[in-house]
């Protein structure tokens, strides 16, 4: 199938406008990127868990920082708001989008990055498939120096 028009007006975008490609992070040493689940999805459990670990509060979320990017005159008020339109279908369209934003989120990770990495993680997954090769290339984000284990990600 090909893409939605919004998921390509979406790519458009992002394509047009390096500033706002270059607002798709969080402040150094604040990056979370997180993947699968436990009893909850991640993103829930994080949630949890600022509410009792203070150093998880002050992380930052992809949708957290999307939520903050408006794009006056688009389809949507923010770029979270337009990511969260394009997720259907998921294979076709919220796949590539999610891919795109990861991936720039994560290549413009600062600092030091955290994982939060439960169970059913594929390489179907955003995590896999894009931020974990991203942030491999990037020396400063790796959990062990110089260490990087893609293919321990289950197929």
């Amino acid at each position: 199938m090909a893409l939605l028009q919004q998921t390509r007006q979406l790519m458009t975008f992002l394509r047009d406008n390096p500033q706002i490609r270059a607002r798709i992070a969080a402040p150094p040493n604040s990056t979370l990127v997180y993947c699968g689940s436990f009893m909850w999805p991640a993103w829930q459990e994080i949630e949890e868990l600022r509410r009792t670990w203070p150093q998880a509060a002050s992380k930052r979320l992809l949708p957290e920082v999307l939520a903050g990017i408006h794009t006056p005159g688009q389809p949507y008020p923010t770029l979270l708001a337009w990511a969260k339109a394009v997720e259907h279908p998921w294979l076709d369209n919220g796949f590539i989008a999610w891919r795109a934003l990861s991936g720039i989120y994560a290549a413009n990770a600062k600092g030091a990055v955290s994982f939060y990495i439960a169970s059913n993680v594929t390489k179907g997954k955003v995590f896999a498939a894009t931020e974990l090769p991203v942030l491999c290339a990037i020396p400063m984000s790796m959990p062990l120096p110089g260490t990087c284990w893609p293919t321990m990600i289950n197929a």
